[in-house]
């Protein structure tokens, strides 16, 4: 039986990829904050990821890092705690876990992480967030040519608007500002995506699993957008023809 780690995999994209995993047959491990016993792992925290590592008792085939989390702000209301905040778990944790879990990884495994489409194009009011998500990309690039020579893989995909309960609570403060409930935001958001829809977490599962699996076997260093078009240009796709004359 092979073994996975996935990080933040008590809910949205982590939760997804631990399902998918097990349906899958690995003996998946998870880290999360808000787990129990043995799964409490905050990535931030190079003691607790070290020890969580010393505790594997198998090699790790595949590591899925989703703990990530999500703030807006304006960049000159940006406090140091804000950009820490968001810097010290979306990017500090992603090298915290991947320096730990290495030495555990045999040829022929694989590493997936999540960026974000915010990290591959700067987007408004969210500096920070972009910024760490940013620093996932060259992260993985550089370690991608460090880590190929000793057989380990590491790619990152790069989600739009997810249902997920992390862009629920961003969604529940929008609402109590603006009076757009969750569900009237995800209509908007998906209206701007070419496929017409946000995002499941089983969508993000299934690359996440196609990533860590034998299939992908020649790809590492990738940065791979998975937004339903989204990364192509945000916005109406119709313009100057009307809806009812396209099929």
């Amino acid at each position: 039986m092979k073994n996975a780690v996935v990080t933040g995999h008590m809910s949205g994209m982590g939760k997804g990829a631990y399902e998918l995993l097990k349906q899958k047959g690995y003996n998946v491990i998870g880290w999360d904050i808000q787990g129990e016993g043995d799964e409490k792992v905050d990535v931030r925290s190079a003691k607790e990821v070290a020890e969580a590592a010393a505790r594997l008792t198998e090699p790790v085939d595949a590591v899925v890092l989703s703990a990530g989390v999500w703030k807006e702000m304006p960049l000159l209301e940006t406090t140091d705690e804000d950009w820490s905040y968001l810097m010290d778990t979306n990017a500090y944790g992603i090298f915290n876990c991947v320096r730990a879990l290495v030495p555990h990884m045999h040829r022929d495994t694989a590493i997936a992480a999540i960026s974000s489409a915010s990290g591959m194009r700067g987007v408004p009011f969210e500096a920070a967030y972009s910024a760490s998500k940013f620093a996932v990309c060259g992260f993985a690039e550089a370690a991608a040519r460090e880590l190929g020579p000793r057989g380990i893989r590491i790619n990152v995909v790069c989600p739009f608007y997810v249902r997920t309960p992390m862009t629920d609570a961003a969604l529940i403060e929008k609402e109590e500002l603006t009076g757009i409930t969750v569900e009237e935001s995800y209509k908007m958001e998906g209206d701007q995506v070419p496929l017409g829809r946000v995002a499941e977490p089983e969508d993000i599962a299934e690359l996440l699993y196609f990533l860590v699996s034998d299939a992908s076997r020649y790809v590492t260093g990738a940065i791979i957008p998975i937004s339903g078009g989204t990364h192509c240009g945000y916005g109406p796709v119709l313009s100057s023809y009307d809806e009812k004359d396209v099929e």
